[in-house]
Order: C-alpha cells, then structure tokens, then sequence
C-alpha cells in the first residue's frame, strides 16, 4: 500500500495541478524505482538529459520537437526513498534550465552519448562543474522538477544503495509512456486497495486510467493484444 499512497500523495498532486494550470493529470507510466549501487569506476552512468515526454538528450522515440513555452507538458515526481547525498548519488540538475526550452549541451554528455559501450572510458564522467547544481535530501522527501530540466543521476561512491521512486506526471492530453490499465487492474484485485481510503482510490484512479472520447461516452484505454498481432503481421508483411 505505501507505493499507492505515496503515488496519491495530496499536496505534491497539488502543486503539480497548479504548476500545468490543470487539474487532469496523469501518471504516465506506473511508478517505478531507481536504484544506485556502488560505481566501479568502469560501469555506465547516466548522462545529462530532460524526462518525459521532452526526452532531450535521450536516445528515445517520439521527442518533442519545439519549445513548448508556457504549456508544461510533464511534471517528475521523485521520491527519495533513501537520502539523497552528494557522496551517494543524488541526482544533479542545472537548476532553472527548463525555461531555456532546449535540450541540454552535448558538451556535457547527454544520456544518448553515455549509453554508448566504452563511452564512459574514452570521454570520462558527465559535466560536473558549477553549473551543475546536487540537490541533498533527506529519505522520504519529493522532488518535483519541470521534465524540461536537465539533470543526470550521480554517481555513488558510498556502499549504501541510493534508491527513488520516479513517476512521471503529464496533461490528460498527451499519450502516455507505457501502460498503467493493467497495473490498476491489478491493484483493484488485491488487498491493498482495500487498505485504502476514498481519496486514495479515486485519486489513483483518475491517474492510472486513461479514457478516450467513443460512441456513447468514456472508455478507458487499455492493451488489445489482437490488435496489436495484427498489426505487428501486416508490418512483417511489408504493408
């Protein structure tokens, strides 16, 4: 129950309704955990990039193509489930960057670059200079950040695991990044949602389910899996 609640949490929802100017938000994927282990000095690292659905510097389909302005498209919510140390990890962000409405410098090393094999031991770590701004939290505190800014995950020098719970928060209006019907269905079948009250169940609710306008009313949008093998033979088949 602790993941639903703190996915129905009230007044960072708040502050999201208010920030995009809407009340019809949504989770655009379900909520997922990020987990930071020790870094070897050989391992990947995420490079500098804006989250979804901006997907600026990220090797990803489907990016924004222009400047959005003062239509905000996508609101992150991270939730640090451990604490958030500069030594540990926690995420650096070039503070302010979203009103620039452009995608982070290459220069830096965006995240299409450091998924590369090999890039981290040709090119070395992602820009870490004064611009770079580490936002130290305590375990249990919300970030909330435009998806516009730029920002990569730290690197941990620390034993300890750095962990979050990210979810992206987006307008009704625009198409989600992955599938949460079949994850609230799920939830209305075990006893979690039992566990809890009125406000948390319509909340996740208005967030987890996506509708469409159809003959006679709403529909939720869920996975047709026929479809989806039709679709998938027609394109074998070069139609």
């Amino acid at each position: 129950a602790a993941v639903a609640r703190t996915a129905a949490e009230p007044l960072s929802l708040w502050l999201i309704r208010q920030y995009m100017q809407t009340d019809d938000i949504r989770l655009s994927h379900v909520p997922g955990f990020a987990v930071l282990g020790q870094d070897d000095g050989k391992r990947n690292v995420q490079g500098w990039h804006s989250d979804f659905p901006y997907h600026w510097g990220v090797p990803a389909r489907g990016l924004v193509p222009t400047p959005s302005g003062k239509t905000v498209l996508g609101v992150q919510r991270n939730v640090c489930v451990s604490p958030f140390t500069r030594e540990g990890g926690a995420t650096a962000f070039k503070l302010g960057s979203h009103a620039l409405d452009r995608p982070p410098p290459k220069e830096w090393g965006d995240a299409t670059a450091h998924a590369k094999p090999g890039y981290r031991a040709e090119h070395g770590l992602p820009y870490n200079g004064p611009e770079a701004d580490v936002v130290d939290a305590p375990g249990g505190s919300i970030i909330l950040y435009d998806s516009r800014t730029w920002h990569r995950a730290g690197v941990n020098r620390t034993p300890k695991k750095r962990a979050a719970m990210l979810q992206a928060m987006t307008p009704m209006y625009i198409f989600p990044k992955n599938d949460t019907s079949r994850t609230f269905k799920k939830l209305l079948d075990s006893p979690v949602y039992d566990n809890l009250n009125d406000r948390e169940k319509h909340e996740i609710q208005n967030l987890m389910v996506h509708q469409f306008i159809g003959p006679g009313g709403e529909y939720a949008i869920t996975v047709d899996r026929d479809l989806t093998e039709t679709v998938k033979t027609a394109t074998t088949s070069g139609y």
